[in-house]
């Protein structure tokens, strides 16, 4: 297998991987919204929240009263979600735009061309994320591992539900910011470059846009490669060596930010808005539910994607070990795990497994390839039994993301419901 690898170029393999990916995707798009493609973009729910930023450029919705948002003191509404998943599905927008008006459909954001926009989106998404994961992980590991890590993520994770059955959250896209955060990184790191620079700026902004929590990843490009003490100098460093990239990265920064805080400020009358503010909902710092996080039935994360709980050992690990990146890794995702257990919806409400950490699966790829490269290397006993373990992992996170049936959560949703469910995934 090896050889045959070897054979073939890298940038083959990637493309190889990505197409596939993407099919695959795109199919299971198709195929978990098929029976609801005339509601999946009016459906009243998170996905409409980022999405909605769109039709209303064509006149369906005023920004004013976003069909989507909380209603203010001042008559306006405001929408909790930033327009971070909109930038990114913009152009795939267009061109449904186009095939609307050439097919003759309703160009108004919502008739079947604007459907097949964000599947198409999502897969796309999907697919570059993985193909970048691989490039990241071939500096480090065998070609085989770094193909085969991607796809054993995909296919083990809720990262497959949330590119084919729920593609409108914001998950499947972050995770594509933090590969191309990762990728952008460690070839800095390796070699400094200003475009290398100027992509920085630009994922960095889309990050924050897409999900403001996920600043936390902007650690990575801070300390990733470089001790500690040594960061901020080296970084500055960067900046100096490409003052062109850095301004122009700067500006680029700015007109990605200018739309969300023009419509912030048009709303509200403010630049900068915690906008779940404005729904009463906030963080208890002192009372952190960091153990349901991980096992909770109520969309624990190791209860729905149970191959993390090896790929966590293995960062920690990692990070014991001094491992390039992984104590960085760590930091980003323990801040994370300690925000959302902070948050007065700790469970993350309606939700396949705890979707908070999908986008983490690009930074915790590598740790994931250090347990297959471990695994491929052992004895025929433990490499048939890790073998079979991985293969009902992704046995049953397909399975109950076809079971699925919102919410899965609340007080009706008990350990015994969840073991109903795991009883019908394997003998229904």
């Amino acid at each position: 297998m090896e050889s045959l690898f070897l054979r073939t170029s890298p940038r083959k393999l990637g493309i190889s991987l990505a197409l596939m990916l993407f099919v695959l995707a795109l199919c299971l798009g198709w195929w978990a919204n098929h029976h609801r493609m005339h509601e999946i973009l009016r459906h009243g729910s998170d996905p409409l929240g980022y999405y909605q930023f769109l039709p209303a450029l064509l006149g369906t919705h005023t920004f004013d009263a976003l069909p989507w948002s909380v209603g203010l003191e001042n008559g306006r509404s405001l929408s909790v979600f930033s327009i971070g998943v909109a930038l990114l599905q913009a152009p795939f927008f267009m061109g449904a735009m186009v095939s609307a008006a050439i097919s003759g459909q309703p160009v108004d954001g919502y008739s079947c061309p604007f459907v097949w926009a964000r599947l198409v989106a999502a897969a796309f998404y999907l697919a570059l994320g993985c193909v970048l994961t691989f490039h990241v992980l071939r500096r480090w590991f065998p070609l085989h591992i770094a193909l085969l890590t991607p796809v054993v993520l995909f296919v083990t994770t809720n990262l497959w539900f949330y590119t084919g059955y729920d593609a409108g959250m914001s998950h499947v896209y972050a995770f594509f910011l933090f590969a191309w955060l990762l990728h952008l990184t460690v070839g800095m790191v390796a070699t400094p470059s200003g475009p290398r620079l100027f992509g920085l700026f630009v994922c960095a902004t889309l990050i924050v846009l897409v999900r403001p929590l996920n600043a936390i990843a902007l650690l990575v490009p801070l300390l990733f490669g470089t001790p500690l003490r040594q960061a901020l100098p080296t970084r500055w460093a960067w900046i100096k060596a490409f003052p062109g990239a850095a301004i122009a990265g700067l500006l680029a920064a700015l007109v990605l930010l200018a739309p969300q805080l023009a419509y912030w400020h048009h709303v509200t009358g403010d630049l900068l808005v915690f906008t779940y503010g404005k729904k009463g909902e906030g963080f208890d710092w002192l009372h952190p539910h960091l153990i349901d996080v991980l096992f909770s039935h109520q969309n624990g994360w190791f209860v729905y994607s149970p191959i993390m709980l090896a790929v966590m050992v293995a960062v920690i690990a990692g990070a014991w070990k001094g491992r390039p990146g992984f104590r960085v890794f760590l930091l980003v995702w323990a801040l994370a795990w300690y925000s959302y257990a902070s948050w007065w919806n700790w469970w993350l409400g309606g939700a396949y497994g705890h979707r908070g950490f999908v986008e983490h699966y690009a930074l915790l790829a590598p740790a994931l390839a250090v347990v297959l490269d471990r695994l491929l290397r052992a004895g025929r006993g433990p490499k048939f039994a890790g073998l079979a373990l991985i293969a009902l992992c992704a046995f049953l996170n397909v399975r109950m993301s076809m079971l699925y049936n919102s919410p899965w959560d609340g007080p009706d949703w008990t350990w015994q419901r969840v073991f109903e469910v795991w009883s019908k995934a394997f003998f229904a």
